[in-house]
């Protein structure tokens, strides 16, 4: 086999590319000049086959990152060559979603998929049939065909709003997307033709406006499949939110195992254990390690009840005939049942929580850049360990508090509204890392107190 570098061989052995036998194709000079543009543009050729270029993503950052972090490669027909040159002018990678969107802002495409399936979307959306009205608009629909013994029918679908401002489209994927955020997988092109999800806008001057309209369009149409049609699929994220103790690699050497002696509620362990199972979703695993504190919050609230009931009656100057030192005792039961929730919470961690090692968690590779005010989390309080005015206790429980209210809080909520909701796939869920491993250290800091 002959090799176009020193790295094809390599990348056909991890299956980047496939096996085929390299084969001498006759490039014109619109191709060859489309291949020169990409590989200034940050790509690598890295081999051709039959009428496919092999590229390289070796631009900087992690966009070129594919599935397990390996460089993300893309396999380009000699024909589009040219049509995914020009499109380097055109769009950029999408910030927040798998996919692509015009400098302009006016257009997008977004790769689709299904969260719990591993099968592509080109393959599900292969199996739909669509009736729709004929657009009346400028743009070039060209349907994938598929033809079965039983029917043939056309892949996906091009409609137009009924203002006439906007289209949406799901059809095959472009050179241009394949090229910037494709990433080649186990399937290949000969088991299924990848589809993607278009939105196209009419002319604006607001770039940012036309951004966020792209992408709520996209959001309605999936919203619409998955209500009327049962079709379940969603915007893949630019970066998956994985959860940071999940990816430890088994020691090597022997690990010290007893019988169990933790005892813990059977509601407890089944909330906790989801929390891990939840790596793909890291609002849901946050929101799991909080339903643990949230089962020990009474507890802790009528723990302190009872020991400040205790100090009133251990009070020298207590008496029972006397009616004031008896309703002394009453106030105390009557503000613990007064407590809120972010109350109890501060009493939960005070009272369950070992400051040194809370403080050894904040103080974790990276975790006092991420809590701080230039944190990549908005609208929940920031955790400062120099803190004079407030506790690292308190101030651990206001943020948690305060984060779980933007997860769980339609940010409609007058209450709410200059914080809002914190979206699942969004860009700031896959940034809860080690959010998620602050509540999972007070979640098992609250389980080994209570063992009392």
């Amino acid at each position: 086999m002959s090799k176009v570098d020193d790295h094809f061989e390599y990348e056909v052995s991890l299956g980047l590319v496939p096996e085929d036998e390299e084969i001498e194709i006759s490039l014109s000079e619109e191709q060859l000049a489309a291949i020169d543009k990409i590989v200034k543009f940050g790509f690598r050729r890295a081999g051709h086959y039959s009428d496919g270029m092999h590229f390289v993503d070796e631009r900087d950052g992690s966009s070129s990152r594919g599935k397990g972090g390996f460089l993300r490669s893309a396999d380009i027909r000699v024909t589009d060559l040219p049509a995914a040159a020009s499109g380097l002018d055109v769009y950029k990678d999408h910030t927040e979603y798998r996919g692509i969107i015009s400098h302009d802002g006016a257009s997008a495409e977004f790769l689709i998929g299904n969260s719990s399936s591993t099968i592509p979307a080109g393959k599900i959306i292969e199996s739909y049939s669509w009736q729709y009205a004929e657009p009346d608009c400028e743009h070039i629909f060209e349907p994938y065909v598929i033809k079965q013994k039983s029917r043939t029918h056309e892949v996906g679908f091009h409609l137009r709003s009924p203002n006439l401002n906007a289209c949406v489209e799901i059809s095959p994927i472009s050179p241009i997307a394949t090229l910037l955020a494709y990433d080649l997988g186990y399937y290949t092109a000969d088991n299924f033709s990848e589809h993607t999800l278009k939105v196209m806008l009419g002319s604006s001057s607001d770039v940012a406006a036309k951004s966020m309209q792209v992408q709520q369009l996209a959001h309605d149409l999936l919203f619409e499949l998955d209500a009327k049609y049962g079709l379940v699929l969603s915007l893949i994220p630019r970066e998956r939110g994985r959860l940071p103790f999940l990816s430890r690699k088994p020691p090597k050497e022997w690990q010290s195992i007893s019988f169990p002696s933790t005892r813990v509620p059977r509601e407890v362990a089944a909330i906790f254990s989801f929390a891990g199972e939840a790596q793909d979703n890291p609002p849901f695993a946050f929101l799991s390690y909080y339903q643990v504190l949230e089962y020990y919050l009474p507890f802790a609230a009528r723990r302190a009840a009872l020991k400040r009931v205790r100090r009133e009656i251990r009070d020298f100057a207590f008496d029972v005939s006397d009616d004031a030192s008896v309703l002394r005792v009453l106030n105390v039961a009557e503000r613990a049942k007064g407590v809120g929730e972010e109350e109890a919470l501060k009493i939960l961690v005070r009272d369950c929580v070992r400051e040194d090692k809370l403080i050894e968690v904040l103080k974790g590779d990276g975790f006092i850049e991420h809590f701080s005010r230039k944190g990549p989390i908005k609208g929940v309080p920031a955790i400062n360990l120099s803190s004079t005015s407030e506790t690292v206790q308190v101030q651990v429980a206001r943020r948690v508090y305060a984060l779980r209210n933007r997860i769980v809080h339609a940010k409609d909520d007058p209450k709410y509204s200059e914080t809002p909701q914190l979206l699942p796939r969004s860009s700031e869920a896959n940034l809860l890392g080690p959010d998620i491993l602050l509540a999972r250290f007070l979640a098992l800091e609250t389980i080994i107190d209570a063992q009392d």
